[in-house]
């Protein structure tokens, strides 16, 4: 049941991003005129490119996910180098300022976007380096003495009964 709900939601989001990035590449398109009028508008222009990068690269991930399980990650090469620059050609037709600018708010949410992903997505592994001794039943109660010091020091306590 678990599997159904996170494939239905990542549908779900794939879809949604999907239609606002067209619905954001339509409305610029639309307006580009008023996009050319001035300096602020240009830098705004770029801004909403931005999110253009974000939904395009967030709809395609998705789909990846329905597609090769999970488990499956948007990586550097394919996935994100392709969204930016299909987004900076797009910012490019409405202005070429609007496409350097894009990039660079794309980086910058890009970044966001790994912290907070690291942050929730990313476990930490607690590495326990045993001594090497000759005898492998001191090995074991080295080990299960260390990750005793090891859990206890997480949970707040000081000290482990050795």
């Amino acid at each position: 049941m678990t599997a159904s709900i996170t494939t239905k939601s990542t549908l779900i989001s794939s879809i949604i991003s999907g239609i606002l990035s067209l619905l954001i590449f339509a409305t610029l398109r639309f307006y580009a005129q008023w996009f050319n009028d001035s300096q602020l508008n240009i830098l705004f222009g770029g801004y909403l490119f931005s999110w253009l990068f974000i939904l395009s690269l967030t709809c395609i991930s998705n789909a990846e996910m329905l597609i090769f399980g999970p488990d499956f990650q948007a990586k550097l090469v394919p996935e994100i180098i392709l969204c930016l620059s299909l987004t900076a050609a797009a910012a490019g037709v409405v202005h070429r300022v609007c496409a350097t600018t894009s990039i660079m708010f794309s980086l910058v949410g890009l970044y966001f976007i790994n912290r907070i992903s690291s942050k929730y997505y990313n476990n930490a592994v607690i590495a326990v380096d045993a001594p090497l001794r000759k005898s492998g039943k001191k090995i074991q109660i080295d080990c299960i003495f260390n990750v005793c010091k090891i859990l206890n020091y997480i949970n707040g306590k000081v000290h482990c009964i050795s």
